[in-house]
């Protein structure tokens, strides 16, 4: 072992020596084998216990991987061999000889599975790798890759291309005893994908001190639908099922102020633990969406606060936390009178993310808190982003009502995406500290198999966070960089920096790609092309095969990025063929970088492959075909392509409908600046310091030259994106309305006949007054995109 490798395992794994003393254990010396791996003899069994197995699985990982560093192979035997095992051990897992040193390793399994941990210990002849491996633990396999981990090996991402392996013909480890256990109870996500991808995966987390197990039962959407009454009783007990909003019955929700409904759940989630007496946890959780029960009495119980996603007055898209905690808190207490230490577990999520005001969370609840409306870019303490910093609020005094709050986050990053790179590592090293000291336990987030998206950084930094949310980031990172890259460790690092300084600074907010086109400026494209460049000439130069293919991963992520770039500005020219072909080109990019990695990048959008997404490149693609078709001769030919600036004027009291500003002969010239109609509004000067957006009411003005020849043609009016509601007036003669849509949606489309009201062979005036809806939330964006004037061809 070198000086600087025994330096590192006394600092990092937390050896401490006698003082004078530099004792150490011989593992490997010279590439020859100088100790033995002990396990209990139920570990080696044909059959062995869930337990058992993962101590089978710990030593032989520890062999195999000393192994690949030595080329030393220590053999594996059981604790009750004959003779006696002797000489230098490794006692891998609890066995009779752990029992014999009288180590305190970690142990018992409880239903708050607060338990996890484990020990390593090294003593004259014996270093001890063993942790709490009941249930769902993985203890004695944490212990052994911690110490591989401090020898020099790393899993930066999953399978064998992600591993990095030191070359050490001298292996040994000095006396002293660790002992860790983590941070956060829950420290997993789980992702669409199918094996053996998801095997590798689960290996990888367990290797970087993740869950890889469930330790709560999830409250899945609808998961409440086996908790309500049998559906036939719609007809003769009514009164059991939530109404509503035009008073029908509601099969799928229960009454939530009917006493005889918590009655019902609580004896079908006790029938759950009489036939499951291992499980410490069941979810009971609404529908996706908005649901909420109108029955009156239940409509009392509502505080009249409104969802930080939703619209102020508008009765489905009110806040029912109150009512929806009731109801499971009266779950609860029926349920423990039989099992007093089972817990329920809800979603805090939709209309239920904000927290209880009057009612407290009963202590056996467990709340999986779900504010997928927020902004993905920025830390909870980010001066410019009031959405994390509402968020953060909101998860201080869920964690303050009780104790077990977890996460539930899209490790997607952007729910409405194109998968281009959105590295995030800056964020959780502010993140994860708060999170801790908040009270939070943990995370069951949602992932895809798309490392490229947010960089194989960002995903092995969040996994270490997990465990210990106050370790070194920067160390940490910069571990990765040196050991990924190489020579070419610096222009490689700086090309990853340079995105993630623009995307830490934006001011723009939000959870969908929307955002990010504003974000891939061309000074930024610039230096991520410069460094780039560099980063090859050295990976050339110096003829390592391996940090070859790592660069050359960097570069096609960049190539994807600038098809989507110009996908995007294509669109906003209104050269749709073009878009459709970027988009294209981004699919093939992908199927290159899947080829070297599948953990890179899926090249399939299809929820059969495994992957979820929302109007993502292939929903794109045909997209644009359809605009080109409807502008190209096809399906419809165009008529005139609208100013990319119009100009605009902010309408905080609902004015210009009253005073004509529609009109053509009112007068916007002096005083309606110009903005463009392919950018969010707010983000030209209508957005405060800490990032609120203009909630209200605005107007564009166009003025458009409409050629003689659509004289006599039905001619509508087209825009691809309309944030979130639009009237439209054409020659100040009103011509139609589209009606509200959230911001998110994709596509968000308008399209008006405004025939009757456009003048061929003139110049024509077309005014749009658009609303943003009352949810801040959303960041509605105005209009964004190019709008267009076509002539539909009869089908």
């Amino acid at each position: 072992m070198t000086r600087e490798l025994r330096a590192a395992l006394l600092c990092l794994v937390g050896f401490t020596l006698p003082a004078g003393r530099a004792a150490a254990l011989a593992v490997v010396t010279d590439g020859q084998p100088r100790a033995s791996i002990v396990v209990a003899r139920e570990a080696l069994a044909p059959k062995p216990s869930e337990s058992a197995a993962k101590v089978r699985i710990a030593a032989d990982d520890l062999r195999d991987f000393i192994e690949r560093m030595s080329g030393a192979k220590l053999p594996i035997i059981a604790d009750d061999a004959s003779p006696t095992p002797q000489g230098t051990l490794i006692l891998v897992g609890k066995s009779r000889l752990t029992e014999s040193l009288k180590l305190e390793i970690p142990d018992r399994l409880t239903a708050d599975r607060a338990e996890e941990g484990f020990v390593i210990a090294c003593a004259g002849a014996h270093l001890v790798l063993a942790g709490n491996d009941q249930g769902p633990y993985h203890g004695t396999e944490y212990a052994v890759y911690r110490l591989l981990e401090r020898l020099g090996v790393h899993w930066y991402m999953p399978g064998e291309f992600g591993q990095y392996v030191p070359a050490l013909k001298t292996i040994d480890v000095p006396d002293g005893t660790l002992r860790a256990k983590p941070d956060f109870i829950m420290r997993g996500w789980w992702s669409h994908m199918k094996e053996p991808l998801q095997k590798e995966e689960r290996r990888w987390k367990v290797r970087n001190g993740m869950t890889a197990d469930d330790l709560f039962d999830a409250p899945g959407d609808s998961s409440v639908r086996g908790f309500v009454a049998d559906k036939e009783l719609t007809k003769t007990r009514p009164e059991l099922f939530a109404k509503t909003v035009d008073g029908r019955v509601d099969p799928y929700l229960p009454n939530l102020s009917n006493p005889e409904a918590v009655r019902i759940a609580a004896e079908k989630a006790k029938a759950h633990f009489r036939k499951r007496p291992g499980a410490n946890s069941t979810g009971i959780a609404p529908d996706d969406g908005m649901p909420r029960d109108f029955t009156p009495e239940t409509v009392k119980l509502n505080q009249g606060f409104y969802d930080v996603g939703g619209r102020e007055g508008v009765p489905a898209e009110a806040s029912v936390t109150e009512e929806w905690i009731g109801f499971v808190n009266a779950v609860a207490r029926e349920v423990k009178k039989e099992f007093p230490d089972k817990i329920i577990t809800t979603n805090g999520y939709a209309n239920r993310n904000t927290p209880p005001v009057g009612v407290r969370p009963d202590e056996n609840l467990g709340i999986m808190f779900a504010a997928i409306w927020c902004d993905t870019l920025h830390a909870y303490d980010d001066p410019r982003s009031f959405l994390m910093r509402r968020q953060g609020e909101m998860l201080r005094e869920w964690c303050r009502q009780s104790r077990r709050v977890w996460l539930y986050n899209y490790e997607e990053t952007m729910l409405v995406t194109a998968l281009t790179p959105v590295p995030l590592t800056r964020k959780l090293a502010r993140d994860f500290p708060l999170l801790k000291r908040w009270g939070c336990i943990g995370f069951a987030d949602e992932a895809r198999n798309q490392w490229a998206e947010c960089g194989i950084q960002t995903r092995y930094l969040r996994a270490r966070l997990m465990w210990d949310a106050n370790s070194d980031a920067k160390a940490i990172l910069d571990d990765y960089f040196a050991h990924w890259y190489g020579p070419a460790v610096a222009p490689a690092r700086a090309f990853w920096e340079e995105l993630e300084q623009a995307i830490e600074s934006t001011p723009l907010l939000g959870h969908e790609d929307r955002i990010l086109p504003y974000i891939y400026t061309p000074r930024v494209l610039d230096q991520m092309r410069a460094h780039l460049a560099d980063a090859e000439k050295i990976a050339a130069d110096k003829g390592d095969e391996r940090v070859q293919t790592h660069v050359r991963i960097d570069h096609l992520i960049f190539d994807h990025l600038l098809a989507y770039v110009a996908m995007n500005n294509a669109e906003f020219a209104g050269n749709f063929n073009e878009a459709a072909k970027q988009a294209d080109r981004m699919l093939s990019l992908r199927r290159d970088l899947k080829a070297i990695n599948p953990f890179l990048m899926t090249d399939s959008e299809s929820q059969k492959d495994g992957e979820y997404f929302y109007f993502g490149v292939t929903a794109r693609a045909e997209y644009y075909r359809k605009l080109a078709d409807m502008t190209g001769g096809k399906t419809g030919e165009l008529i005139a392509l609208l100013p990319e600036k119009a100009r605009f004027q902010i309408d905080p009291h609902d004015d210009g409908r009253f005073a004509g500003w529609y009109q053509p002969q009112w007068d916007a010239a002096a005083n309606w600046p110009s903005v463009s109609t392919t950018q969010p509004f707010y983000a030209q000067g209508y957005q405060d310091k800490e990032g609120h957006p203009y909630i209200g009411a605005m107007w564009y003005r166009f003025e458009v030259d409409v050629p003689a020849s659509a004289k006599g043609k039905a001619v509508k009016l087209y825009s691809p994106v309309v944030e979130t509601e639009a009237w439209c007036w054409v020659n100040g003669q009103y011509t139609g309305h589209r009606k509200y849509r959230e911001a998110y949606e994709r596509p968000n489309e308008m399209d008006l006949d405004v025939s009757k009201a456009l003048k061929a062979g003139e110049r024509n005036l077309i005014a749009i007054r658009v609303t943003t809806g009352l949810s801040p939330g959303q960041m509605a964006g105005g209009l964004c995109s190019r709008l267009f004037l076509y002539a539909p061809k009869d089908p």
